[in-house]
């Protein structure tokens, strides 16, 4: 909830490390200053001079939103940083270029095709630092891309590179933000918890390491280091400790309209959520909201509102709840949130129902009162004939045969109505009956494109499974068999429903053939991205994919994984996630080369691969199955065969789901290489 508000300190600190910003009337005065030092500094060949004047320009065009200015001088710079071989200025600048990909032009393709090219460089070079801010800028594009467990994954990547470097670099306070706010968003509030000790750690060396760093700098440092601790302790429900860390953090925030208050009043504001003090939450959340309207930052603004819809339910104001998400869905309208539509659906029940019931008790009222008044004016009618007798007999028939004729007129109206509703309603039954065997058999016809039976030799344990969550998915798996030769793909297609299973369909397809064709399997991925990104692809779908190719014989392991989960390998009695070369997920760039890796010898282990309805399964709380308890449960329970282990993690998810919906396809497969002359189990 509070990625936006920490994302934009981030921003505004990473310039203020090392430029002021500058007032509009001295900013092309500055420029042109900056410009003669470049040139002086090339003409006296002073290469560490020309460094800093060309990242301190750099910083400048950030700091005040020069988009053009840095696109444009920013490709030249790392030329000439490149050729003096300024490295640590070579990787700062290439930052502040992808940076400005993602928060000013919102470019997010051409930023990760930047972080690939980064990522490339620095592995070339075999620069450790420049490893780690790829891994770092990697993370931000995914961030931006709303995948959460591929941006959480590319920031510890970045974090276990730069805090082996010394002296320690300032960027990694920024990973430790970010990283902090991701799993907080995914609510893996243990490891939030666990990420602030060496979050502490880094800043007291940090800090001790540079003394005279900028007090107003420091105290934002710390004031990001207690808001996330904050939320470690909210999502725990340690709220004595929430308390504490939110006061520290309040000692930094000096001013009430600041980027620091809004992030403490959401802090804040959750916290008493959590407690079910919902008022208190209310009048610190309103305080958060005074701050921005949908004009000046939509995504922020919606993250307050959603924080402020929570609060209402919780004081039981359905209505306002109703009408909050409601503005919410067609704000957000692109983006088309899943949580806001179903939290929308949610509150429209709450507070229909009741008007339902409410129209349907008037309506047999009212029916009732008619009947009472007919049954009256039918007696009084009675009493008036015997009264006045045979005179006014007459004038009665005449009468009654009129409200006869009026009541058989209506009755009449009503019946044709009725007869009218129930032929629509037959046809609306006929038209869902006719839409739901159609997914049937697009089920079917799905289900039938996977393989359901799998090789049975003695060199040989292989099995896969795949659970759609609706009628049709968007997740697929495959093998292909030839002599000694296995190949193997596991996939999930972007999206949910006949689109994504329309999808997997092609991308199944070009699996089998390409590996007919004995390809490798980073060339397979290749040559499947070709055929399904480009202009062809108007949805903008993709997919994630593991792609591998076994030798039955020497147990050697060929594979590339684009964009998808790490597969689990069990292996002399260890079990963990393969560690992978970051390749994109197929069908976002045209003409990329994906990149391969090899496992020399996987004889007599356990190769696990899945999609993300494993890990990210909830339970009726939305609390997921996680990666963690999936290692615990592999390490735990003695292997007997690739399908048992399956079968006993559809029990095991199943049970955690604890009568949830599924919110994910699900899908797995399992193989072990048995050689006999080795001694691997």
């Amino acid at each position: 909830m509070l990625r936006r508000v920490l994302s934009t300190i981030i921003v505004s600190l990473i310039g203020s490390l090392c430029v002021p910003l500058h007032a509009n009337e001295a900013l092309d005065k500055e420029i042109r200053n900056y410009n003669v030092s470049i040139q002086d500094a090339i003409a006296k060949r002073d290469h560490k001079r020309l460094g800093q004047v060309l990242a301190a320009r750099t910083i400048l065009f950030y700091n005040n939103a020069l988009t053009d200015s840095i696109t444009y001088h920013a490709p030249k710079d790392l030329e000439m940083l490149r050729d003096v071989k300024e490295w640590d200025r070579y990787y700062e600048t290439w930052t502040y270029l992808i940076n400005t990909l993602i928060y000013y032009s919102k470019s997010k393709n051409i930023a990760l095709r930047e972080v690939q090219n980064m990522y490339a460089d620095a592995k070339e070079r075999n620069n450790e630092k420049g490893l780690g801010i790829a891994y770092y800028m990697m993370g931000n594009v995914y961030l931006n891309m709303n995948n959460l467990d591929e941006s959480a994954s590319s920031y510890r990547k970045g974090l276990d590179i730069l805090l082996k470097q010394s002296p320690l670099p300032a960027v990694v306070q920024e990973i430790y933000s970010y990283l902090g706010d991701v799993l907080n968003e995914q609510q893996r509030y243990d490891e939030l918890n666990r990420l602030t000790a060496g979050w502490k750690e880094f800043l007291d060396h940090f800090l001790a390491e540079n003394i005279n760093f900028d007090k107003a700098q420091t105290e934002i440092l710390w004031f990001l280091y207690d808001i996330a601790c904050v939320q470690a302790a909210t999502g725990l429900e340690d709220f004595p400790k929430a308390q504490k860390m939110l006061d520290e953090a309040y000692n930094y925030v000096h001013s009430e309209d600041d980027y620091l208050a809004s992030a403490w009043y959401t802090a804040a504001a959750e916290l008493r959520l959590r407690q079910h003090r919902y008022m208190e939450a209310m009048y610190l959340n309103t305080r958060r909201m005074g701050l921005v309207t949908p004009d000046e930052d939509k995504a922020v603004w919606l993250s307050v509102a959603k924080q402020r819809g929570e609060i209402l339910t919780g004081l039981h104001r359905y209505e306002e709840s109703s009408q909050l998400y409601r503005d919410m869905y067609f704000l957000k309208d692109s983006l088309n949130s899943a949580d806001t539509k179903s939290q929308l659906t949610e509150m429209n029940t709450l507070f229909h129902v009741d008007d339902l019931k409410m129209q349907q008790e008037r309506e047999l009222f009212e029916l009732n009162m008619q009947q009472e008044r007919t049954r009256f004016r039918l007696l009084m009618t009675i009493v008036g004939v015997i009264v006045l007798a045979l005179v006014i007999f007459i004038v009665f028939r005449v009468r009654a045969a009129r409200r006869l004729k009026k009541a058989h007129d209506e009755l009449q109206h009503t019946h044709d109505k009725l007869l009218k509703a129930y032929d629509q309603l037959e046809e609306t039954t006929a038209a869902k009956e006719r839409i739901e065997s159609d997914l049937r058999i697009a089920r079917n016809i799905q289900m039938g494109m996977v393989p359901s039976s799998f090789p049975e030799r003695p060199d040989l344990d292989l099995y896969a499974s795949m659970t759609p969550a609706k009628e049709v998915g968007g997740d697929l798996y495959g093998y292909y068999l030839t002599g000694d030769k296995l190949y193997i793909a596991l996939g999930d297609v972007s999206g949910k429903g006949v689109p994504a299973s329309l999808f997997m369909a092609q991308a199944t397809r070009l699996f089998r053939t390409l590996a007919a064709q004995k390809m490798m399997p980073a060339e397979i991925a290749t040559r499947i991205n070709d055929a399904l990104s480009g202009e062809d692809n108007e949805t903008g779908m993709f997919v994630t994919m593991f792609l591998g190719l076994i030798d039955l014989q020497t147990g050697a392991l060929h594979f590339c994984n684009a964009g998808h989960n790490p597969p689990v390998l069990m292996r002399d009695g260890k079990t963990g996630f393969i560690e992978m070369v970051p390749n994109a997920p197929i069908g976002i760039f045209p003409e990329l080369e994906f990149e391969g890796e090899e496992i020399a010898d996987i004889s007599n282990s356990v190769l696990f691969v899945y999609t993300d309805g494993l890990n990210e399964a909830e339970n009726r709380q939305q609390e997921q199955f996680t990666d963690e308890r999936l290692l615990e449960i592999m390490e735990t329970t003695p292997f007997v065969s690739c399908r048992q282990t399956i079968e006993m993690l559809k029990e095991e998810v199943e049970r955690h789901r604890d009568g949830a919906e599924p919110n994910d396809d699900l899908t797995m497969l399992c193989v072990k290489v048995i050689r006999e002359d080795q001694t691997n189990n």
